[in-house]
């Protein structure tokens, strides 16, 4: 195991002086041997490396405790896999691949490898595992924070979670050095699940479900994801590259049940295997160049798969696009990674384009299924929020300005500044977007509302006029109290029907005209050789004045 010293050299010097200055920064208050034992053993094992992050967790106290949500996962011995990438500083740049699938091998190969080579080497740690952090870190004791911010996780809790991944103040940001993104991938499942949250089982990350489609018997997952890119410059003009990424996602938490075609009942998958997911529409567009015949019939094809594959492929097969002059500077191994996110991106943004157009398109054909169109646009609402603030805080790590600028001249693929301004932009106008159907929805649920409570009003009217038909059957009866001759039986029995039936005739008739010629305030607005005209009567005159449609009384 490497000193701090040797870890820097010449080319690191002065990020060894920051080490020691926060060191003897942290020893004016030092902690205890039991609490030092305690600190960042959750992050690596016991070492120089932990008791480094011993001593920086006062100035950031997030090193003190994992993510409470992990519990288990990410962070076990074990659980990650590292991949060298090395290619020679001169000539033509051509990557060769080591794999580690173990912590001694990487222990042995640090053992013989010190920053004094002039090698161009990239390693990159799919997963978190304590012994593989311990050995990278205390190799190149970059900044604790490039670890911890890799394992905490993206959840919507209403609730107040006892971590941080906030991002550090803009003014010591140094894109150049290291940065850290998060983003969305887009996971395509072979069943119908209940939509509802998961989590990747591995990295304990949050996975939202957009509506199933049971006629497909399939369903669309976003996925979280986070990768962390950190870089130093050895003393014989090499350079090393660590890249942090998620693995592959194998399966959720908790188990999901797939819902049935016909009745939309829901049964558990008892056997995860059933369950398989692949990327979206067969993954993202490739954002190299258009390749000649020949370059295509010569390189493999892409693999979307992990972000480990993506990276190794570009790095082992396209490489030879930049020139050996932008090699010379380690931050040109980070533009794959970035196209890669924002190619992911993009793919989130076309598929929330698509997904709008069909809300649109049921609300003006039929006013059906009402609360799941607005749970599905305050859905899209609140992502494309918080892919906002994503993309912001993208912008400000990577050193980019938030407004989008018109860049004149011909257009270059390495442009990652103008691919994420973009999708800022897309996400800021898909968002107002989704708020404005969802003003448009509350205006038409507005109107259902009116016209349930019009349907209610006509039924309220149809028992009135019922009502109307008994009463001067009731009144009659008490007026001739139904005695002697006008009882049922007698001779003038006849009397009451007819006096019954026409006070009824008399109510039907007043109770059309007041619908008729008054309006809502109650005034008379109907001329009086309209009035006519309807009872019955011709005129040869015109008619005049303003006319007024029944309420559905008599209509």
């Amino acid at each position: 195991m490497t000193t701090l010293s040797d870890a820097n050299g010449v080319a690191g010097t002065n990020k060894g002086a920051a080490v020691a200055d926060a060191r003897s920064a942290t020893s004016q208050s030092p902690v205890s041997e039991k609490e030092k034992i305690l600190i960042g053993t959750w992050l690596c094992e016991e070492g120089p490396y932990q008791e480094y992050i011993a001593n920086l967790s006062g100035s950031n106290p997030g090193l003190s405790k994992a993510d409470p949500n992990n519990h288990r996962h990410p962070l076990k011995p074990g659980n990650a896999l590292v991949v060298l990438l090395d290619a020679a500083s001169t000539g033509e740049v051509e990557f060769n691949r080591r794999d580690f699938k173990n912590a001694s091998e990487l222990r042995q190969h640090f053992a013989v490898n010190d920053n004094t080579h002039d090698r161009r080497r990239v390693y990159i740690m799919e997963g978190l595992a304590q012994d593989f952090v311990a050995i990278i870190g205390g190799h190149f004791f970059m900044e604790p924070t490039f670890f911890q911010r890799q394992e905490r996780t993206c959840v919507w809790s209403n609730e107040f979670t006892p971590t941080s991944d906030a991002l550090p103040q803009p003014s010591i940001l140094d894109p150049d050095s290291a940065f850290h993104l998060q983003y969305c991938e887009l996971r395509h499942f072979n069943k119908a699940i209940e939509n509802k949250p998961y989590f990747c089982h591995r990295t304990r990350r949050h996975m939202g479900v957009t509506s199933t489609r049971p006629k497909e018997k399939s369903t669309t997952g976003i996925l979280r994801r986070k990768i962390s890119w950190w870089c130093r410059k050895t003393t014989n003009g090499g350079w090393d590259v660590v890249i942090l990424c998620d693995p592959q996602l194998i399966e959720l938490e908790p188990r999901p049940n797939e819902v049935l075609e016909r009745d939309a009942r829901m049964i558990p998958i008892t056997n995860p295997d059933d369950l398989k997911n692949d990327p979206f529409q067969g993954g993202y567009i490739d954002f190299l160049p258009p390749a000649s015949r020949e370059r295509a019939s010569l390189k493999p094809r892409h693999p979307h798969g992990s972000m480990l594959k993506n990276l190794v492929h570009y790095f082992e097969n396209h490489a030879d696009l930049l020139d050996e002059n932008d090699w010379e500077d380690p931050v040109t191994s980070s533009l794959f990674l970035k196209k890669i996110v924002a190619a992911h991106y993009l793919q989130l943004v076309d598929y929330i384009k698509a997904m709008l157009p069909s809300l649109e398109l049921r609300l003006t054909t039929a006013w059906v299924e009402e609360q799941g169109q607005w749970k599905s646009l305050q859905t899209i609402s609140r992502r494309c929020g918080n892919y906002s603030d994503d993309i912001e805080d993208t912008l400000v790590s990577l050193g980019y300005p938030l407004e989008v600028l018109h860049r004149k001249g011909r257009p270059e693929w390495k442009d990652c500044q103008k691919d994420f301004q973009y999708i800022y932009f897309r996400l800021k106008i898909l968002k107002e977007r989704a708020d404005t159907l969802m003003g448009a929805m509350t205006g038409l649920a507005s109107i259902a509302g009116n016209r349930q409570n019009l349907e209610e009003a006509k039924r309220v009217k149809r028992l009135n006029l019922l009502a109307l038909l008994f009463i001067p059957l009731a009144y009659t009866s008490s007026l001739f109290s139904m005695q002697d001759n006008f009882a049922p039986g007698n001779g003038k029995f006849w009397v009451y029907w007819v006096s019954a039936l026409s006070v009824v005739a008399l109510t039907l008739i007043t109770t059309w005209v007041l619908d008729s010629a008054l309006n809502d305030e109650a005034q008379w607005t109907v001329p009086y050789k309209q009035m006519f005209k309807r009872l019955g009567f011709r005129s040869n005159e015109d008619e005049s004045g303003p006319q007024r449609a029944g309420t559905g009384f008599y209509k």
